[in-house]
């Protein structure tokens, strides 16, 4: 009787080789960030997160793609969470002999990171936070200053491209499957900065993959929706 874990690795070979990898509606790097965030999402354990990013990086996936990719989930899968992605990604990096070129430098004032996460982030909506103030300011006013020291932090200082950035959200809020808002915020977002319908679509493909049909499924609701309202829509929070 054959191995039932073994059937499995070659199910999963399938799946990723043979339905995603070599499809070609997205460029190498776009699959990868939609990959790297989708492995963030899903909490994997630090071994098998580390072996995932070592094929990720075997395969061409450039250390300073996975670098700014992971540091970005920061702002959206938290602190805790980036923090074990990134230790995973120092193991990958050690085990092939690899390293990764310096982000932005640290140190700014508090100000000057709000002013920056401000300024990057309307290149995805330059209503966003206008909307989210109206929505939340007079609660919240100092969560929503974190918010965007945070994009300051992580955000602004990516040296990728705003379409991978927003790939790799829309892919972990997706795998997350607990932001159904900030999901559609970020689709419009991306079709804001210039994805198509396809990659989006794409992108849902790789979040069946990862996390299953109902969530794919949930983020199709969400592109649909998005399409409805146009490209340019925001939601009532971030």
């Amino acid at each position: 009787m054959a191995n039932p874990a073994l059937r499995f690795d070659e199910l999963y070979a399938q799946a990723l080789r043979g339905d995603l990898a070599g499809r070609g509606v997205l460029s190498a790097d776009e699959r990868f960030a939609v990959q790297l965030g989708s492995l963030a999402a899903l909490d994997l354990g630090p071994t098998e997160l580390t072996g995932e990013l070592s094929a990720l990086l075997k395969e061409g996936c450039s250390p300073e793609l996975a670098e700014d990719v992971l540091v970005q989930m920061a702002a959206y899968l938290g602190y805790p969470r980036t923090r074990r992605c990134m230790a995973s990604l120092n193991a990958a990096l050690a085990s092939l002999g690899q390293g990764c070129g310096p982000l932005a430098p640290a140190g700014l004032s508090d100000a000057e990171r709000y002013a920056s996460g401000i300024a990057d982030y309307a290149r995805l909506n330059p209503d966003a936070l206008t909307t989210i103030k109206t929505a939340f300011g007079d609660l919240a006013p100092h969560v929503i200053e974190l918010t965007f020291r945070t994009f300051g932090d992580v955000y602004a200082a990516s040296r990728q491209s705003l379409q991978v950035r927003q790939l790799a959200t829309i892919a972990a809020l997706g795998v997350l499957g607990s932001a159904a808002p900030q999901l559609r915020f970020h689709i419009g977002a991306g079709r804001y900065v210039g994805l198509t319908e396809a990659q989006l679509v794409e992108v849902i493909a790789w979040v069946q993959f990862f996390a299953g049909a109902p969530a794919a499924y949930n983020a199709l609701i969400e592109l649909k929706a998005s399409l409805a309202e146009g490209a340019a829509a925001t939601p009532a929070y971030q």
